[in-house]
């Protein structure tokens, strides 16, 4: 076992300033004394300023009175973490991010000038596995002490939202709120026959059985395979939310399961099955912390974190390099806009963390259904490279990490997902579309002059033949080898048992634990603390995370001047296909070009 690291002298802040501001002064009192009565003025007035600047600029924005009362609020997507362009900054776009709330949770928690924390939960439309992660981090506030008090107040709360707001010690409930305890769900939109209408033919391949990413396209109806594999997940989907429920609000496991698929209920219902403390709004709550109303005990998230961020910034840390790999995985241009993996950009982030001598290893965080095989493949290199300059790196999983999603995490050290992340589907799919009767139909013809016959099979102006998807899929199935031979290296399995688990088959992050595809469940706090203990780092050696995700600031200016908003335009497709909607520029891309994809089957849920 690799002994702990010695932790270097370092001065606070404050002591730095100190020393500056005598030296400075200092300075004024020679020039002075020297009779340069303009010099000293200025020595003087600029130690003033250095004083004046950090008392307004970071000190007095930090302070948070005794017994404050944290305030988070939690609507929409809620992204990994804030865009780091100025543009995306200044227009106030990604908070919270999840990279805030786990900071913010995670401090106040131990912080002793922290009273209580009051989340209010309206309508957060991330995935099973982050309204999980939500879950736990309010448990561990609330487990630490805190007293933590949570409001939903949508119009129609969705069971995911009572998932999160059930992490709490106390639940309440706007009167006007209906709560839409359904349980769980999943499927997804076959499209053959609307496509047969327009007289568009998809030829599609697939490497194996389970891999479903292109039934929607190919097939009226879901798959028995894909069907089988479903039923799975969602039997999963349903014990974590039974289980958590249960033991947040004290129920038999029956009562729970009868509750969490009871249907629609009323915010009244709701309190009386024992589902709620209590109905009412978050006026009621700060009136009782603060019955003068002189608001002084409430602090906002945000400036809780300027707090946090000043307290824990204090003395050198060891560095944990943060890589976020968020979207479908391309390769080449990226999109003017939404979320992706770019492999080279990805790739690059992953070797600068790695060749960076202050950073002791590298989580790297995946929310990704997959896409571009080339583009999963520069990221699993560039994991090898770092751990071949001796970084540990560990895959922390977000709601989905599936085929190129799992692919780039196959080489990990180690990997951690929530029990209702969607991961697995070790498989390859192969679309193509054949446009030719929709052409002839509009009067456009289409003509070619070919060195060889297969000049043309690519084009949308014809289907391709026997002889040449034959030749396309044994291509394919080398692909399948490729990617089921990293597999068993990263994972330590021998051929058989990675066979069993690949096909294509999806597995929930629970089952996924059970057949050696990753090493423990948890959300990106135990995926920190393994990057730690691989690092060497010492129980009571405190850390800090450094983020390498790359600033899109090209890509933020074109949103802006374009006007062109991912969640506007994509919304209804996005969910037909199971995706947020920031996704849909890189998975339409993916989609249109057809080709060869490593890439989840949609599951809207």
């Amino acid at each position: 076992m690799d002994s702990p690291r010695r932790r270097p002298f370092t001065m606070g802040r404050e002591t730095r300033i100190a020393i500056l501001f005598g030296v400075l002064i200092a300075f004024a009192a020679v020039a002075i004394h020297d009779r340069s009565y303009e010099a000293g003025l200025l020595w003087a007035s600029t130690a003033a300023a250095l004083v004046a600047g950090f008392y307004f600029l970071v000190f007095r924005p930090a302070r948070i009175p005794r017994d404050a009362v944290v305030m988070v609020k939690l609507s929409g997507l809620l992204h990994e973490e804030t865009g780091h362009s100025p543009l995306e900054q200044l227009l106030g776009r990604g908070f919270p991010s999840l990279a805030h709330l786990r900071h913010a949770l995670d401090a106040a928690a131990a912080d002793p000038r922290v009273r209580a924390i009051v989340v209010e939960v309206a309508g957060v439309q991330n995935g099973l596995a982050v309204a999980e992660e939500l879950h736990d981090m309010l448990r561990a506030s609330r487990d630490a002490g805190k007293r933590v008090i949570a409001v939903i107040r949508d119009d129609l709360a969705s069971v995911r939202d009572y998932l999160i707001a059930s992490g709490a010690g106390e639940v309440v409930i706007n009167p006007d709120t209906m709560v839409a305890m359904t349980g769980v769900a999943a499927g997804s939109f076959f499209v053959k026959r609307a496509l047969d209408r327009f007289q568009v033919r998809v030829q599609t391949l697939q490497w194996k059985e389970y891999k479903g990413a292109a039934e929607t396209l190919s097939r009226e109806s879901m798959s028995p395979e894909l069907r089988e594999s479903l039923e799975a997940v969602i039997h999963d989907w349903r014990e974590v939310l039974v289980n958590r429920v249960a033991a947040a609000r004290k129920l038999p496991p029956e009562r729970a399961r009868e509750l969490t698929g009871a249907g629609f209920m009323s915010a009244r219902a709701a309190r009386m099955a024992g589902l709620a403390d209590r109905e009412g709004y978050v006026e009621d709550i700060r009136a009782e912390f603060d019955p003068t109303g002189k608001r002084k005990p409430f602090v906002s998230l945000a400036r809780y974190l300027r707090h946090a961020y000043y307290v824990s910034g204090r003395g050198k840390r060891a560095r944990i390099g943060v890589v976020y790999a968020t979207g479908p995985v391309i390769t080449g241009a990226p999109p003017a806009a939404g979320e992706f993996i770019s492999g080279e950009a990805t790739a690059a982030q992953i070797e600068r963390a790695s060749r960076d001598p202050q950073v002791a290893a590298i989580v790297l965080r995946v929310n990704s259904p997959g896409g571009s095989a080339v583009g999963s493949d520069l990221v699993w290199r560039a994991v090898r490279e770092a751990q071949g300059r001796g970084k540990p790196v560990v895959v922390s999983m977000g709601d989905v990490a599936a085929s190129g999603g799992y692919y780039v995490a196959a080489a990990a050290d180690a990997i951690v997902a929530e029990p209702s992340s969607l991961t697995g589907s070790i498989g390859v799919v192969y679309a193509k579309f054949d446009l030719s009767e929709v052409l002839a139909k509009v009067g456009v013809g289409l003509e070619f002059v070919k060195s060889d016959p297969h000049g043309d099979a690519l084009s949308i102006a014809r289907s391709m033949t026997d002889a040449e998807l034959g030749q396309l899929n044994e291509a394919i199935g080398n692909l399948y080898a490729n990617f089921t031979a990293k597999v068993a290296q990263g994972r330590k399995l021998d051929a058989e048992a990675t066979e069993e688990v690949a096909r294509g088959r999806v597995w929930t992050g629970a089952a996924a634990k059970a057949r050696n595809l990753i090493d423990e469940t948890g959300g990106m706090a135990r995926a920190i603390q393994l990057a730690r203990e691989k690092a060497g780092i010492g129980r009571d050696e405190p850390h800090e995370l450094v983020s390498f995700s790359a600033p899109r600031f090209s890509a933020a200016l074109r949103l802006a001047i374009s006007g062109e908003e991912p969640a506007t335009w994509a919304e209804p497709v996005a969910r037909a296909l199971g995706v947020p909607a920031g996704w849909m520029p890189a998975m339409t891309r993916i989609l249109s070009r057809g080709g060869t994809m490593l890439l989840a089957p949609p599951i809207d849920f």
